[in-house]
């Protein structure tokens, strides 16, 4: 047997396939999730009842956090940290492409962090104050008339929620990444509770309107679906990237 006979043996026996249980074929989803997207962003445009209710349930927060379920709040809000689960999903990634000689895992992380990062775009595009505008420690913060869009002031990037997100997005690829070995209960749980419970932190510590947080999911199962329908252990990718191919 040839070194490069060896080489493919080695990394057919330790293939990476996607785990998707049903690899989305119609885009009438996506569709739907940015009519919903706009439906949710047009009333934030002027202090409608939706802006109004964003105010509520900040005031509301603000008087009902005791120093304990504020220390929880913080810690819980971490399940959604961009820079801590990409890179984990990256690490993940990593290894599968290392130990099966394998690119594919990487680029398909690639992907998933350029489409996440794209939220950027829209921060700068739908400025929106924080609730705590101007300062968390000197209230009165933002009224209506203020957390709504496009007001010009200065800091905005609330809307839509990064955090919520990136729970969206890299649990759902890490999921792709090696969830086929897991118990299907494990993966709904990994899948749903960080979602849910960064919508609940990020809420209650007035890091977020709440309105921002189903844009936030929006946007986040608009990304996952177009990462899950690509086929990444078949689609065709440059020479370059496999020269395992040569062998093949």
């Amino acid at each position: 047997m040839t070194a490069a006979d060896q080489r493919r043996t080695k990394a057919d026996t330790q293939a990476w396939r996607p785990f998707v249980l049903t690899r989305p074929r119609s885009w009438l989803p996506e569709i739907a999730m940015a009519v919903a997207f706009v439906a949710l962003t047009v009333p934030l445009v002027w202090p409608s009842p939706l802006v109004h209710l964003d105010i509520w349930i900040r005031d509301l927060s603000d008087a009902n956090r005791p120093e304990w379920a504020n220390f929880i709040a913080i810690q819980t809000n971490r399940l959604g940290q961009g820079g801590l689960l990409g890179g984990i999903a990256l690490g993940i990634a990593a290894i599968i492409a290392w130990r099966g000689r394998n690119v594919r895992p990487l680029i398909a992380f690639l992907a998933a962090y350029g489409m996440a990062g794209a939220v950027l775009v829209l921060k700068f595009a739908l400025p929106r104050v924080y609730p705590h505008w101007p300062e968390a420690a000197r209230p009165p913060y933002a009224d209506a008339a203020q957390a709504v869009l496009f007001s010009g002031l200065e800091p905005s990037g609330a809307y839509p929620s990064g955090h919520v997100l990136n729970t969206i997005i890299w649990y759902g690829f890490i999921v792709l990444l090696v969830g086929a070995g897991w118990p299907p209960l494990l993966r709904r749980l990994f899948l749903v509770l960080p979602p849910i419970i960064v919508i609940c932190s990020t809420t209650y510590l007035g890091w977020h309107w709440f309105t921002d947080t189903p844009a936030g999911l929006l946007i986040g199962f608009a990304i996952l679906r177009t990462v899950q329908r690509i086929p990444w252990d078949t689609v065709a990718l440059p020479l370059w990237l496999e020269p395992d191919r040569r062998y093949r």
